[in-house]
C-alpha cells in the first residue's frame, strides 16, 4: 500500500513539472548554519536578559526581552519556553492591574 501511494506520488510530481530538486550550494548551507548559530545565541542573550528583568519585577523590559526571543524562532526550545514567561508576564500584568483599580 505505501509502495503505491509512494509511485503515485512520484508520477504526480513528474506530471507536475517537477523533475529536479532544487540545490544548495555549499556557500548557502554555511551561510545558513551561521544564521541558526547567530539566531541561537541572540536567543540565548534575551532571554538571559528577560530572567534578569523579571527577577528584578522589570515586567515590561521582561515582555520585549522574552518577545524577542519568540520573534527570533518561536518553535525551538528557548522560544517554546519565552512564551509561557510571556503568558505568566500577561497574567501578572493583569492581576497588577486590578490591584491598582479597587
Amino acid at each position: 500500500m505505501y509502495l503505491r501511494l509512494i509511485t503515485y506520488s512520484l508520477v504526480l510530481l513528474l506530471a507536475s513539472g517537477c523533475t529536479t530538486w532544487p540545490k544548495i550550494s555549499p556557500s548557502q548551507q554555511k551561510s545558513s548554519a551561521r544564521q541558526q548559530h547567530t539566531d541561537a545565541r541572540a536567543q540565548q542573550q534575551y532571554y538571559d536578559r528577560g530572567l534578569q528583568q523579571y527577577s528584578k519585577d522589570n515586567y515590561g523590559e521582561a515582555k520585549a526581552s522574552f518577545q524577542q526571543v519568540v520573534d527570533l524562532g518561536p518553535n525551538t526550545t528557548l522560544g517554546l519556553k519565552a512564551k509561557e514567561n510571556l503568558k505568566k508576564i500577561d497574567q501578572i500584568l493583569k492581576t497588577l492591574e486590578e490591584i491598582e483599580n479597587k
